[in-house]
């Protein structure tokens, strides 16, 4: 926020606005904001190269700053529950999957966490389970009130009947002793069908029966309403009248039971695929698929089960990948563009497991990942994945020295197409070049040339031996000189041809202020006054043709 005021006269509640849309990552905003500090840093004379670096300093510095006070109690809040993890760890781990509850991404995360730990998390139980999770001899059970359709008064309703008479022994039994104006039928077929009643038979069964079971149910609760009782009810003998046995029939198929467990638990509870690896993945797995969201556009090392794939045919005539996987705790869409393809295509099979190493693709809908290396989950695919993503890493952190930031396409570009080091001992040239440039245009200076210019507002000269000029202001007389950009460019691009105009700027030095007019997506021209002064001449006007296109820019002289 103090940047923001001194470089471009922000107010604080501008400021805060703008630290708002780069931390919530919302696009139109964060464009409409950065658009406001460009002008604003412009306009107060700051060099078009310290406009760009400060804003890519700001975006990953959004993700963790904050104050120090904020930061020290976010380290105490670490400490603490560190120690608890590694000291009390099964406790610790109920209390975190109680306090998800709702959130059924973030249980998913919790239970895998557990399964690496070799904790077990059991299925919930009527007999056991309470409203949140729970530590039991064998593991923690899942919580009742975690179960989708199951409210907080059904759960009551269920643990006062247990409480006042002791377990549940049948279907019949716990229809007829349940509070069924609390748990009505989908309360039930939602705890039948994620396992919550497995100790009185298959689920399939006791969905077929429980229409039976209900009616039988509501018919006693009326009989004892209204003061009518069995022939055995006054030796005690009801229970055992109601609690009838189930007939016997085939168990739901494996795929429907693991289905309904996805639907109503939000995850894959009595098994999954890669259950038994989950031991292993701490050793090579860098994020889970529900933490993608908060993974930002980095390189990741997910395992997974494949679940769906489709190829897909390019323009080039290659083919490339569309895949569906899932791990633990959710599922996402991977792209394997044609050379990733061609290297694993026979990895792509339906239920196959693999380690992905791929970078993620912030959507605003879900994110997705785009494939840079798969191997199979053992232990020579555990030894290829990490010497991959260590080379991928050491690349990608070599380039990032010499490679300007992209042109808002994606891509780095170059006079060449492509983008790569500079020449040793020079800076490099900005990523963006128009389609019509001079071979003769001049180079960017070098780094002792231009280091006093990136840290103080860029001033132009008319001449080697004339003083700096003043700021442009509402008073001055001097004719105005024009930059009209001929179309609405991203920021990075207009960034990358401003910064080639002022090399023009500092060689025709004079008294006219520069003005930009900066078209609107939506329609309409925006006037950015900037604090460069130049003479106005037709060799200024060629000169900034040749360096950045005429189709890019028109130089407008005063008349």
């Amino acid at each position: 926020m103090a940047v923001t005021q001194a470089l471009a006269g922000f107010t604080l509640s501008q400021a805060d606005v703008l630290c708002f849309a780069i931390r919530k990552k919302i696009r139109e905003k964060l464009d409409a904001q950065k658009m406001k500090f460009v002008e604003g840093c412009l306009r107060n004379g700051v060099h078009a190269d310290v406009i760009e670096q400060v804003w890519k300093d700001f975006e990953p510095f959004a993700r963790y700053g904050f104050n120090r006070a904020h930061a020290a109690i976010y380290g105490v809040i670490a400490y603490h529950t560190a120690y608890l993890k590694a000291n009390y760890t099964l406790e610790y781990m109920t209390a975190v999957l109680s306090s998800d509850m709702g959130n059924s991404e973030r249980i998913a995360i919790a239970v895998a966490e557990c399964r690496r730990m070799g904790i077990a998390v059991l299925p919930p139980d009527v007999n056991e389970s309470q409203f949140g999770f729970a530590i039991t001899p064998k593991g923690i059970r899942f919580g009742l009130g975690a179960v989708k359709n199951v409210g907080e008064g059904a759960v009551e309703g269920i643990i006062e009947a247990r409480t006042a008479s002791g377990r549940f022994k049948s279907l019949d039994d716990f229809c007829g002793r349940i509070d069924l104006q609390r748990c009505n039928k989908r309360v039930l077929e939602s705890l039948i069908k994620c396992g919550a009643l497995d100790a009185f038979g298959p689920r399939a069964v006791q969905l077929a029966h429980l229409d039976l079971a209900l009616a039988t149910a509501q018919r006693e609760q009326r009989d004892r309403e209204s003061g009518q009782v069995g022939l055995f009810a006054s030796l005690g003998m009801a229970d055992e009248i109601v609690a009838q046995p189930l007939p016997t029939g085939p168990e739901a198929p494996k795929r429907e039971l693991l289905g309904w467990e996805k639907e109503l638990l939000g995850i894959y509870l009595s098994e999954h695929p890669l259950q038994r690896m989950a031991e292993r993945m701490g050793d090579v797995v860098t994020a889970y698929l529900a933490e993608l969201k908060e993974a930002g556009d980095e390189l990741v090392t997910v395992a997974c089960v494949v679940t769906s794939a489709r190829k897909h045919i390019t323009k080039e005539k290659k083919l490339m990948m569309f895949a569906q996987v899932e791990d633990l705790t959710g599922t996402v869409e991977v792209t394997v563009f044609p050379r990733t393809y061609e290297a694993t295509a026979p990895l792509w099979s339906t239920d196959e497991i693999l380690l992905v190493l791929a970078r993620v693709e912030q959507r605003d809908e879900a994110p997705k990942l785009l494939c840079e290396h798969a191997v199979r989950f053992d232990d020579a695919g555990i030894a290829e994945i990490r010497r991959v993503a260590d080379e991928r890493r050491q690349s990608l952190a070599k380039r990032a020295k010499f490679v300007r930031p992209t042109n808002g396409n994606g891509h780095g570009a170059s006079s060449a197409g492509s983008a790569g080091p500079a020449p040793a001992g020079s800076s490099p040239r900005p990523t963006y070049s128009p389609a019509a440039t001079s071979k003769g245009a001049p180079s960017m200076p070098s780094p002792a040339q231009r280091s006093a210019s990136e840290t103080t507002p860029a001033v132009s000269r008319a001449s080697p031996s004339s003083s700096p000029q003043r700021p442009p202001s509402a008073t001055s007389s001097a004719p105005e000189l024009v930059i009209r950009f001929r179309e609405a460019l991203d920021y990075e691009r207009s960034i990358a041809i401003f910064q080639r105009i002022q090399q023009v700027l500092q060689s025709h030095g004079g008294s006219s202020a520069v003005i930009l007019e900066l078209p609107r997506a939506a329609g309409g021209v925006r006037r950015v006054p900037t604090s460069f002064r130049a003479l106005p001449s037709r060799e200024l006007a060629e000169a900034v043709a040749n360096e950045v296109g005429g189709d890019v820019v028109e130089v407008v002289l005063p008349r």
